[in-house]
């Protein structure tokens, strides 16, 4: 990746991380806690949940085993994104929105102990567990390093 590649990768993980703090500030001062505001229809609501858990609300190692785990991960996803040399601009733009979303969640660990969930979707009597704008930059990303990976391929030897 080349310079202004790597730049707009942290642009874009910081990008990430501003909106999703706006998003939650706005959340906390508008939406009450637990109570269903329509978006469209059933289909798509704001329902303010603070989350304790770990995604998806999954109870599984504590509040400081969580923070502890999610800032491990966030400066994995730097030094991932510092060292990404022979990376492809695709690749970079990933990591940059697994970053900022990231980082938005352990900014909500430290503020107010949970990670704070306002985006509840479904459909057909499903709801999908309620998130936000970090998880939606961590699973895009995710998503993008897993369905556009390509190893680097060796030279190939034109003289034999």
């Amino acid at each position: 990746m080349t310079g202004p590649e790597k730049t707009r990768s942290w642009l874009l993980a910081l990008l990430v991380l501003l909106v999703d703090q706006l998003t939650k500030r706005v959340a906390l001062s508008e939406l009450a806690h637990s109570r269903p505001v329509e978006v469209l229809g059933n289909v798509v609501r704001l329902c303010l949940r603070m989350n304790a858990g770990a995604a998806f609300s999954l109870s599984w190692g504590g509040p400081t085993f969580l923070l502890v785990f999610n800032v491990a991960a966030a400066a994995l996803v730097c030094v991932l994104l510092a060292r990404c040399g022979r990376c492809t601009p695709l690749t970079g733009l990933a990591l940059g929105a697994i970053l900022g979303g990231a980082v938005g969640n352990v900014l909500d660990r430290l503020l107010y102990g949970a990670v704070v969930d306002f985006i509840d979707v479904g459909a057909f009597g499903f709801r999908w567990p309620t998130f936000n704008v970090a998880d939606i930059g961590i699973t895009v990303g995710g998503l993008t390093l897993i369905l556009f990976y390509r190893r680097p391929r060796a030279p190939v030897d034109e003289t034999a």
